[in-house]
């Protein structure tokens, strides 16, 4: 049979239990959200560990991720890796990793059902063949994943998540392919921006869709200047003042408002799903047609 039949016809016969994987392990992993969340706490308590041992003062930029090569070695772990604020050109970065067996069963068990059905193809499906369908599945399992930690790690504080590790004011969490494509975790920017701030970056997100998607504002002053059909997902404003914007047809999925005070507002059509309005305050705002699937909205907030 020439490789290229036998490569079709060996993806024909593993295409149901890949689509069985799929479906098995986004269930898994929803199981296993304080799994999930566990192993970042434990794994931030070791880098924390590893910065006393090397002397490190901060970090600025927190990396997860999930490495091919222990993929190969069938090694199931996750790398965490932490960097000051020269990023890649840190000299003495931090590293450790924590197991995560668990958190892999249904890929392993993936990987085995695609070993066993290569057989009669006379050496034309290859082990690489076989590496390059269970990597092609990784993207999704970091998707999923990402989806998951976003909202478990959103009381970090609460939880002391991240106590062991010294950050600066401005740091950030991401996962994903190791120094390729990974995606925002958590974002925290403690640094106070200039009132004409929140309408400097509002201009650039009109050439920059994407430019306010976890976008951090502590203790701001935002007022006026109405957003409009933005990408505010997982937006934060800590302990700011909020004052007569009209938040129209926005999608603020995962936003936070943490101490923050609210007056003359409209959230009007927005997607507020999971959104967090703890220990804020609100004043002559309106949530009609809002989307407030799993959103956070104690009592004592709403006059």
């Amino acid at each position: 049979m020439e490789r290229e039949a036998a490569l079709q016809s060996y993806r024909e016969r593993v295409s149901e239990k890949i689509a069985e994987f799929r479906s098995n392990m986004e269930k898994h992993l929803m199981e296993h959200a304080g799994y999930l969340e566990d192993l970042v706490k434990a794994g931030m308590d070791r880098l924390g560990e590893q910065m006393e041992k090397q002397g490190k003062e901060y970090v600025c930029f927190l990396y997860i991720c999930i490495l091919k090569t222990d993929l190969i070695h069938r090694k199931y772990r996750i790398f965490l890796h932490g960097l000051d604020m020269r990023w890649y050109l840190d000299e003495e970065p931090v590293e450790t990793y924590v197991d995560a067996e668990e958190l892999f069963e249904p890929f392993d068990r993936l990987r085995s059902a695609l070993e066993e059905a290569d057989s009669g193809y006379g050496g034309a499906v290859s082990r690489y063949d076989i590496q390059d369908l269970l990597f092609d599945e990784l993207p999704l399992m970091d998707s999923m994943i990402c989806q998951i930690l976003r909202y478990r790690l959103r009381d970090w504080e609460e939880k002391g998540i991240f106590d062991k590790v010294a950050r600066s004011p401005y740091w950030l969490l991401r996962w994903g392919e190791y120094r390729d494509r990974s995606e925002f975790l958590v974002q925290t920017d403690r640094v106070e921006k200039p009132a004409s701030a929140w309408r400097e970056e509002l201009k650039k997100a009109a050439h920059n869709p994407e430019n306010m998607v976890f976008g951090y504002w502590y203790r701001g002053k935002c007022q006026g200047k109405d957003p409009k059909d933005l990408d505010l997902r997982f937006i934060t404003f800590e302990e700011s003042a909020i004052q007569d914007i009209k938040f129209e047809n926005c999608n603020m999925e995962g936003s936070r408002f943490p101490k923050s005070r609210i007056s003359g507002c409209s959230f009007e059509g927005c997607n507020l799903s999971g959104a967090d309005f703890r220990d804020c305050s609100f004043e002559n705002t309106s949530l009609a047609g809002a989307k407030l699937l799993s959103a956070i909205i104690p009592a004592e907030s709403i006059p």
